[in-house]
């Protein structure tokens, strides 16, 4: 059944709503039915069972007025003339004393004590070879002695009528139904045809544009729903044209951020060509060279690592079991030596819950090592000489969270959304850097379904950066409180 309701591809979006409307009519319809037949026969029954009721009344009435008991009472052929003569049912009677023995009438008709339990039963039974509507009535009769006499009254009935009546109704509801089954698939396959026209209309508008026509779509007497995926197509077409203009301005920030380090080997290198009999003045012009070399190969690494974790990235990587505790290990490694070189105090924590806290997070390590890597290079190189920067892996029961803290000059609050821009730098800090480090950090936590968090360090100093990551067995993601 799901299969039915699935959209599946070659399967037009027509035929599937004709079907998701049909295949319930076709079940309601049938059900419909049933429930009306029930209801018509129920009422059929109804009606001849007080026709029964009122002919079992009848022979009561005259054994009363007969003066005689049930036992020697005989009904004349005139009364049964009158009380059960049917053209198309017979209607036969009997009457039984209290302890279910034969008095009267018709002694084929079952005589079952069950039924002479309560004052009026009903059911049906056979006699003479024919199924028969059996009625057991129970009376009262006083006798000579003044003392009352019980007895039951039996009226049976073939059904030849009832079925009749009932096959009448069943044609009747039947009928009209398989007719307003046809009626409501004509005029639903029509309707489902023409609603889906501004679908069309739209397919029409968007296959005729060009790929630098971006501007909205415009359609006149679109319902409501339509609307909807018109405002959505519509909004996509912004993203793109946002994307565009943004493609652009990376295009030219990075070429003004790779312009400022060639044009600095290009002035060292022309400084070194008119003073080559001055060796010292040469080494350190070799020196800024090589410095600007430097700045522009970091530049170029960390455009090609902001390229590689792009949005899109999400659909080619692979996320593996990876130790977070061993693989800061790794980072803090890397970075050590610029550390130093700042007489910078580099530590590494870890806490967890229990005695054994499992630091296994699911992620791309080599993405992962690059997110460490780039938050330990953008402490230190914020950090003053002599300061310290400590990173911190917290395991959690649902969680596992990496801290970086520096006792810097911090980031002011303004700027805590801002520094996860392509090329920004925080106002009043002198030391010089790409500006791509925290967007990398940005575009890989993003991949990994992370959150991350700026604040303030210990006691309002420095900076803290939080990263947390849900674990592998919690069952969403987890927000930084």
């Amino acid at each position: 059944m799901n299969r039915l309701f699935k959209l599946s591809q070659g399967r037009t979006l027509r035929k599937q709503l004709f079907l998701w409307v049909t295949i319930p009519m076709f079940i309601l319809v049938p059900l419909d039915t049933t429930i009306l037949y029930k209801v018509g026969s129920h009422f059929i029954e109804q009606s001849f069972d007080e026709m029964l009721e009122d002919i079992a009344n009848d022979v009561i009435a005259m054994i009363s007025e007969s003066g005689k008991t049930p036992e020697n009472f005989r009904m004349s052929t005139e009364s049964q003339t009158v009380l059960f003569s049917d053209k198309d049912d017979k209607t036969y009677f009997a009457i039984y004393d209290a302890q279910g023995h034969y008095l009267s009438g018709d002694p084929t008709l079952p005589f079952n004590h069950k039924d002479s339990l309560n004052h009026r039963h009903l059911r049906y039974a056979r006699a003479h070879g024919e199924v028969v509507r059996l009625l057991n009535q129970k009376s009262t009769i006083v006798d000579r002695q003044n003392q009352p006499l019980m007895y039951s009254v039996l009226i049976a009935e073939t059904v030849h009528k009832r079925n009749d009546l009932r096959s009448r109704i069943l044609f009747a509801i039947v009928l009209p139904q398989l007719l307003l089954l046809l009626v409501c698939s004509v005029m639903l396959l029509a309707g489902v045809t023409k609603g889906l026209r501004p679908l069309h209309e739209l397919n029409e508008e968007i296959a005729k544009r060009s790929s630098t026509q971006l501007d909205p779509v415009m359609l006149n007497n679109v319902p409501e729903e339509a609307m909807v995926l018109i405002n959505s197509i519509n909004l996509l077409m912004g993203r793109l044209n946002n994307a565009i203009l943004a493609q652009n301005q990376f295009i030219a920030d990075a070429a003004h951020q790779l312009r400022t380090p060639l044009a600095g080997i290009q002035a060292q290198l022309e400084l070194a060509l008119r003073h080559e009999q001055a060796k010292d003045q040469s080494q350190h012009q070799l020196g800024m060279i090589s410095e600007s070399v430097s700045k522009l190969t970091h530049i170029v690494n960390q455009l090609l690592r902001l390229s590689n974790n792009q949005p899109e990235a999400a659909n080619v990587i692979a996320l593996k079991p990876v130790n977070l505790l061993a693989l800061a290990q790794d980072a803090c490694v890397e970075v050590i030596h610029f550390a130093l070189k700042k007489n910078i105090d580099l530590g590494l924590e870890s806490s967890g819950a229990g005695p054994l806290p499992d630091f296994t997070i699911h992620a791309d390590k080599q993405r992962l090592k690059i997110l460490l890597v780039n938050l330990l290079d953008n402490a230190v190189r914020y950090t003053p000489e002599g300061g310290k920067v400590t990173l911190s892996v917290i395991a959690q029961e649902k969680w596992t969270e990496i801290q970086v803290e520096d006792n810097g000059i911090g980031i002011p609050e303004e700027e805590h959304a801002m520094v996860f821009e392509r090329f920004h730098r925080v106002l009043n800090h002198s030391q010089e850097g790409s500006g791509l480090g925290l967007s990398i950090v940005k575009e890989i936590v993003a991949l990994h379904s992370a959150s991350i968090t700026v604040s303030a360090g210990a006691q309002g100093i420095g900076t803290l950066m939080r990263v947390r990551f849900q674990r592998p067995d919690a069952g969403g993601p987890t927000k930084l409180s």
